[in-house]
């Protein structure tokens, strides 16, 4: 039988990886000198508070090709095959570390890696549907046909409320920075079929982004069969002001959720997302 795999990025709830079996991977979050597993020795809620007051943005890093092997190995010993869904590869070098961990065990052929080309609750959607069809007895092949079908599909649309984390991550420089907070503008931003961020538009205002969040799915509607994430981080009220907009445009099957610390850092308290498969 297949095991599934994934890493702390993937936002699932606690409930879903303990009913299917998933394992978590963390990924680590540096915290002046200090190394954090993500999602074990700091919460979600106890990151956001350190970084709410820390003057230095924390740095991440991805797992070790060790700890890969290691956790591949437990799972071969156990007389099972691995299927692991990474973050994407544009976004992180965990892919990496885990094509390097494979090669390091018993029987590397035992082990598939699915570069999710998506983060967050987009790589969760994809651990969760391996995971469903590995207990039905699917083979890695199979699963792999769904999961690409899935990501092709796959819809990642968010917004910031500062643009001072992605300054200071390097993602945009200091003039763009002073020119967009003088203004007030706010770059809504998305992640295509390749694992690339980009631009969808710039506004001004939340009233504007929240427009601009629901003219995005109007122009990509969802798939009603594959739940609908709503991703924030320390923006609960604005998560569920977005799913109330969502169930009025009979978008009932949504699912809040706090985005891990690992992309926190890099766009940001306040920020808010829309996470979902669309129909074709």
């Amino acid at each position: 039988m297949l095991h599934v795999v994934t890493d702390s990025t993937a936002d699932l709830s606690p409930s879903t990886v303990q009913e299917y079996g998933i394992a978590i991977t963390p990924l680590n979050v540096i915290f002046e000198g200090n190394t954090y597993a993500d999602g074990v020795d700091l919460t979600k809620e106890q990151f956001y508070a350190k970084m709410a007051t820390s003057k230095v943005l924390p740095t991440t890093s991805q797992p070790s090709p060790a700890l890969m092997k290691e956790r591949f190995q437990k799972i071969i010993d156990q007389g099972h095959d691995v299927y692991y869904i990474g973050i994407a590869s544009t976004l992180s070098g965990t892919i990496q570390s885990a094509r390097i961990g494979r090669d390091m065990v018993t029987h590397p052929e035992r082990v598939t890696i699915f570069d999710s080309l998506n983060v967050s609750f987009g790589q969760g959607v994809l651990a969760l549907e391996a995971a469903k069809m590995a207990r039905i007895g699917k083979t890695a092949a199979e699963i792999t046909a769904r999961l690409k079908n899935i990501r092709e599909r796959f819809k990642l649309v968010f917004s910031v409320a500062t643009l001072e984390n992605l300054r200071r991550s390097g993602r945009i420089n200091n003039l763009s920075y002073l020119f967009g907070s003088l203004l007030a503008i706010k770059p809504i931003l998305m992640l295509d079929t390749d694992g690339i961020v980009q631009q969808y538009d710039k506004v001004r205002g939340k009233k504007n982004a929240l427009n601009t969040l629901l003219r995005f799915v109007e122009t990509h509607p969802p798939d009603p069969e594959i739940t609908f994430g709503i991703g924030h981080i320390a923006a609960p009220e604005r998560a569920e002001e977005l799913r109330e907009l969502m169930h009025e445009r009979g978008i009932t099957n949504t699912e809040i959720f706090e985005i891990s610390g690992v992309v926190g850092t890099h766009v940001g308290l306040g920020t808010t997302g829309l996470l979902y498969v669309a129909k074709d």
